[in-house]
């Protein structure tokens, strides 16, 4: 989910429950640009991060073992949808779990993805990563598409409101222009 208030949509999922399992902040700083929480154990129940929304950014299943990703991406290609093909097959930092990004028929983003670590000792802290980082953002590969951090589905008739900071990740198109 895409929402100018991160660490409000944090505090808000804590109180009811979920708990803080990664987050991305800037180095020293706990500047919240985006948060993973979790409720049964995967770290990734629900994801928000820095935009204008709120809005949908995507939504992910678990595709098991690495080789079920590339065979997607196949399928994709045979059905006359390689296309919609909009990002990867790639790897997360935060997480590490390979994914690859495709749009429905519908132009809403999927996300196939191959990993969930457990986190089932209440006591372990969150793991930070810091937003500067481009190393860890993406630890192989090219940066996403501009498109792909600004593009999401809006909620029917709920009001965008832009955040206070503005996102300024590294696009594909930025780091081709240096």
């Amino acid at each position: 989910m895409l929402t100018p208030e991160v660490r409000k949509a944090c505090e808000f999922y804590t109180a009811a429950g979920f708990r803080l399992s990664e987050y991305i902040a800037p180095s020293g700083a706990f500047d919240l640009r985006g948060v993973f929480l979790q409720r049964k154990g995967n770290p990734h129940d629900i994801v928000f991060f820095n935009g204008a929304g709120p809005r949908l950014h995507h939504f992910a299943f678990l595709a098991p073992e690495v080789h079920h990703l590339l065979h997607a991406c196949d399928v994709a290609g045979e059905l006359g949808y390689g296309a919609s093909v909009e990002r990867g097959p790639g790897r997360h930092g935060p997480g590490h779990a390979m994914y690859v990004y495709m749009r429905d028929p519908d132009g809403h983003r999927v996300e196939l993805f191959n990993t969930h670590y457990q986190i089932m000792d209440i006591e372990n802290e969150p793991v930070g990563w810091d937003p500067s980082d481009h190393a860890i953002s993406f630890p192989w590969g090219l940066p996403a598409r501009q498109a792909w951090f600004e593009e999401a589905t809006p909620f029917a008739d709920v009001a965008i409101r832009e955040p206070q900071l503005k996102p300024k990740p590294l696009t594909l198109e930025a780091y081709l222009a240096k």
